[in-house]
């Protein structure tokens, strides 16, 4: 092997031979030759060279060249600083001491490389630094390592996040949090997360993520809460207040609400001007509480032009009575074309199994 004769050929014109090249420094684990090819990546413009030059520097032995492989944290070229993040995740726990050194880079979008560095190397000795970084003074930093922890859900990390949730203003780390929580926290969670944000009056920026963690995190209790937003004030957010308010009452076995609720939920599974998706969600809320007049509420939904809203009204109302289902499925038949005709067949035909 002719180490300075494959240097030169790192440097010639043709693609070929600069292929032919990085192919030798790999099969010959030339490890006099890694910063080279580590350099030539950031000069390179053939694509497949690029990523021979990765696949290389994944397989070979390259620790004692790290520090010029974070070089590439600090390139204005993205597929550069992918590369890194792809050949530090490739080397698992021997990469996290050296990536756990540098996290005092001054540079805050190399720090957040490092991180998902880190966690791309599946290790568990990652998790302190991604637990440090929650300290970071860079917001971007800061929500990068909350979402990992929650990703990995490291619930020991759920108090320091909860926290940091309580002292920080910024907006979208705190939504970042929020969506955390999803993963790490449970209904005691979901009490901090209202009360630090005002309770009823939370800000409409949070609303959406609020209502998402109450809809798999909370309890019967927090039902009184999202009632109070279900009025015409919230339309906005009806998706995630129905969405939220069936999956407690399936989760806790609610069969009551307030009438006053119940009321309105029964005109919103009516109400025209809602989308399709959100007609529904009210109207499986009506089946599941099994509200007075639950069926002739179905029956009348099973009418309905909405060729989505009648199937999943008639799937419904066939769980408490199949025959009345049946029969206005075989009604419907009658003038049914196309689509719809072939749709309720295909549910008659699974109801009668």
């Amino acid at each position: 092997m002719d180490i300075e004769s494959i240097r030169k050929s790192l440097y010639h014109e043709d693609e070929t031979e600069r292929l032919y090249a990085v192919e030798d420094v790999i099969s010959f684990k030339a490890e006099q030759l890694v910063p080279d090819i580590i350099d030539m990546n950031l000069r390179e413009d053939s694509r497949m060279v690029r990523e021979l030059i990765v696949e290389g520097l994944k397989l070979m032995d390259i620790s004692d060249h790290y520090a010029k492989v974070a070089e590439y944290f600090e390139s204005s070229d993205a597929f550069i600083r992918n590369c890194a993040i792809e050949i530090f995740g490739s080397k698992g726990e021997s990469a996290v001491p050296f990536l756990t050194s540098i996290m005092d880079h001054s540079d805050k979008e190399v720090r957040k490389l490092i991180l998902d560095c880190l966690v791309a190397t599946s290790s568990k000795y990652s998790i302190p630094a991604l637990r440090a970084a929650l300290n970071d003074k860079a917001p971007n930093v800061q929500i990068t390592a909350v979402e990992y922890l929650g990703k990995i859900e490291d619930k020991e990390s759920l108090r320091d996040i909860v926290e940091l949730f309580a002292s920080t203003n910024e907006p979208m780390l705190r939504i970042s949090c929020i969506e955390t929580f999803v993963f790490l926290g449970g209904a005691e969670t979901v009490d901090r997360v209202i009360d630090i944000l005002g309770g009823r009056s939370v800000d409409g920026f949070y609303k959406p993520s609020v209502f998402r963690l109450v809809a798999e995190k909370g309890a019967e209790k927090h039902l009184d809460f999202l009632l109070s937003f279900l009025n015409n004030k919230n339309t906005l957010f009806f998706t995630e207040i129905a969405n939220s308010i069936l999956k407690i009452i399936s989760r806790e076995n609610v069969s009551e609400l307030p009438e006053e609720s119940v009321s309105f939920i029964i005109e919103s599974a009516r109400n025209q001007n809602l989308s399709t998706d959100e007609r529904i969600t009210f109207m499986r809320i009506i089946s599941v509480l099994g509200a007075d007049g639950k069926e002739k509420i179905l029956e009348e939904l099973a009418y309905e032009d909405d060729m989505n809203l009648m199937l999943s009204s008639l799937d419904e109302l066939s769980g408490s009575n199949l025959e009345k289902a049946l029969k206005i499925i075989d009604r419907r038949l009658k003038v049914a074309e196309g689509d719809l005709k072939d749709e309720l067949i295909n549910l008659k035909e699974y109801l009668a199994e």
